[in-house]
């Protein structure tokens, strides 16, 4: 955190400022409503060009086997198949939940790359992964957190209650997000017909 350093300075007087002009007592002109958003329609993976392939993944101190990262990056890459088309470049971003087995996938902007985010495969991935769970895992935690239930109080009045640690949820309560980002570049293929692969 970088906090600004405070200082005093002075300034030249200057002439008071004029009054602002009396808002007009006109009705503002409303805002028209944004177009509602088309869902892209799905299309089959078949054929799709790119496949996960299995291999550990991680970053920093988290490292997932190849078995327990393929039950959600299976289905990550087939929504990328299905929703992004022959001809586009896509930044998406996953979150995961290990512990609930559900994924969410968005689009977003990169400045540093040309993409944006497009609601419109948004609403395709939501289509594509509404109802797709994959078989739950947990990833655990660094923290350490007492046995349940805690031992009594040794010292202290009788009302006493040894703290909670923080970060300590009830057990089988515990969950963790997993922030997957990938990015789709499909430009190199054909893009096939507007019949062939709908809106």
């Amino acid at each position: 955190m970088m906090l600004p350093a405070l200082g005093l300075a002075c300034t030249p007087a200057r002439p008071p400022a004029a009054e602002p002009p009396a808002a007009s007592s006109a009705p503002s002109p409303t805002e028209a409503p944004s177009p509602p958003v088309t869902p892209r329609a799905p299309v089959s993976t078949a054929g799709c060009p790119f496949q996960w392939t299995p291999r550990e993944i991680g970053a920093s101190v988290l490292r997932l086997p190849a078995a327990y990262a393929g039950r959600f990056m299976n289905p990550l890459y087939g929504a990328a198949c299905a929703c992004v088309r022959p001809g586009e470049h896509v930044y998406m971003v996953a979150r995961i939940v290990p512990e609930r087995g559900t994924i969410e996938v968005v689009t977003a902007d990169r400045d540093d790359l040309p993409t944006r985010a497009d609601p419109s495969i948004d609403a395709c991935f939501t289509t594509v992964l509404g109802a797709t769970t994959f078989e739950p895992f947990e990833v655990g935690s660094d923290v350490v957190c007492p046995e349940e239930p805690p031992p009594p109080p040794r010292k202290g009045p009788p009302f006493f209650r040894p703290p909670r640690l923080a970060n300590c949820p009830a057990r089988g309560e515990q969950t963790s997000k997993i922030i997957y980002p990938l990015r789709v570049d499909r430009r190199s293929e054909a893009p096939a017909s507007a019949s062939a692969e709908g809106p």
